[in-house]
């Protein structure tokens, strides 16, 4: 989608526009920044964080809806997804300095989401020193996947990116790659320009290759110029596992190692050490990531700033019947405290229905580093693995919870009955339990 479509359209703008924009506004809900209540999203985060500000200083609301971002991006241009979409968060910045410039609004949306006030927290850049995981027993996991986001410093976020910047993103990445000297990191960059259809099917169908399907990345301008500038490094040699670098999605980089088996340590230091040299190339070239002391490395979406990590490992936890039951003890004191989410292996929503493996990873971006995050997970991953149900102490509850049952004078007949119709209602008591806990 062209930017000036949705720009039009946001703006409700009455200038001179082609067919297609004509038709589009005419088709779009007339939004305003002005007016969260008026969006298709008045409840995100955005509108959350835009309504506060405007109740709390009406003026000060006003001139912060005026800013423009080193890139010229802007209040309107982030926060078009909530204004027009289904969002839950809805916002997105264009570069780097809108954390600083639109400050007021993006740090609501960062606390509502992480729950870290930025006034205070102290991010810290990688170190990229080795660390030992703890160890888990050999075979519990199915495969492990490790991704992080990170965005340069010279040039705006791949939403507010000319097709002359994607270009230079990719050249300078290209670079990058091949100074690579890691043996298990070396591999070949392949651009979605020119890339053979055969191969394009066979990325897609590895999980390799991200595709442009997505309507609020299309909304914001992810997939202008699509697809100049696009593509993804793969290594050659994956004794170790897969290493990958999709260039010019969401965030200008998506850095990530994966390999089925129980190996996490080596997924681990996979990714790290490609994370590393990924940061070499961009020095060598005269850049640098981007990093805030206060919010950690930026992104383009603010869920994940901080480390941008995702470590996750897809796990068989045959103490726990249903995903509701793991995300129920993960939140129990006796779990330990270990900062983790819990899905199906398809994603949130994915139905866990008579399959008892289960997608876990560390629930923190930010406030902490990926060393602590990385570790985090594991850990929670060994307190799940070492849950034992336990059966006699369930036992012993029943038996008070019948007697207290069995001591009420109407239930007499039953305390004293030897046919088994006791047991008779209790199993269908049970089987009856178990039937609502589906719905």
């Amino acid at each position: 989608m062209n930017k000036n479509i949705f720009r039009t359209c946001v703006a409700a703008s009455s200038a001179a526009m082609s067919f297609g924009s004509l038709h589009y506004t005419a088709n779009c809900k007339a939004v305003s920044i002005s007016d969260p209540d008026g969006w298709v999203s008045p409840n995100c985060l955005v509108a959350q964080a835009c309504r506060e500000l405007k109740s709390e200083s009406p003026s000060g609301y006003r001139k912060l809806c005026k800013v423009k971002s080193e890139f010229g991006w802007t209040m309107e241009k982030a926060s078009v997804c909530g204004m027009q979409l289904k969002q839950h968060v809805g916002v997105y910045a264009g570069d780097a300095e809108c954390f600083q410039s639109m400050a007021p609004m993006f740090d609501k949306v960062i606390m509502k989401y992480h729950n870290v006030d930025v006034n205070v927290n102290k991010a810290a850049e990688e170190k990229y020193e080795k660390v030992t995981l703890p160890a888990l027993p050999e075979g519990a996991i199915a495969s492990t996947r490790i991704r992080t986001a990170r965005n340069v410093k010279s040039l705006p976020f791949t939403v507010n990116m000319t097709k002359k910047e994607r270009l230079k993103l990719e050249s300078m990445m290209k670079k990058v790659f091949a100074g690579f000297d890691n043996k298990y990191l070396k591999g070949s960059y392949h651009p979605m320009v020119g890339m053979p259809e055969a191969d394009r099917v066979k990325y897609i169908d590895l999980h390799y290759l991200y595709i442009n399907d997505d309507p609020t990345l299309e909304l914001v301008g992810c997939y202008d110029d699509w697809p100049s500038g696009r593509g993804i490094f793969i290594n050659e040699n994956q004794e170790k596992g897969v290493f990958i670098v999709w260039v010019g999605e969401e965030d200008q980089l998506r850095i990530m190692a994966m390999a089925k088996g129980s190996d996490v340590q080596a997924v681990w230091d996979l990714f790290y050490s490609g994370v590393e040299a990924v940061h070499k190339g961009v020095k060598k070239q005269g850049d640098d990531f981007v990093f805030d002391e206060a919010r950690g490395y930026l992104s383009s979406c603010p869920t994940n700033i901080g480390t941008g990590m995702r470590a996750s490992v897809h796990v068989d936890l045959p103490g726990f019947p249903t995903k509701q039951s793991v995300k129920d003890y993960v939140n129990d004191p006796a779990f330990g405290g270990h900062y983790v989410d819990i899905r199906g292996t398809r994603g949130e929503a994915t139905s866990t229905e008579g399959v008892r493996r289960y997608d876990v990873s560390n629930k923190a971006r930010l406030g902490s580093d990926c060393v602590e995050q990385i570790t985090t997970m594991v850990n929670g991953v060994k307190s799940l693995l070492e849950y034992k149900p336990p059966a006699d102490e369930l036992e012993a509850h029943v038996k008070t919870a019948l007697e207290v049952v069995l001591a009420n004078p109407k239930f007499a007949f039953f305390k004293a009955d030897k046919s088994g119709k006791k047991e008779e209602i209790l199993k269908k008591a049970i089987e009856s339990l178990g039937a609502t806990s589906h719905h």
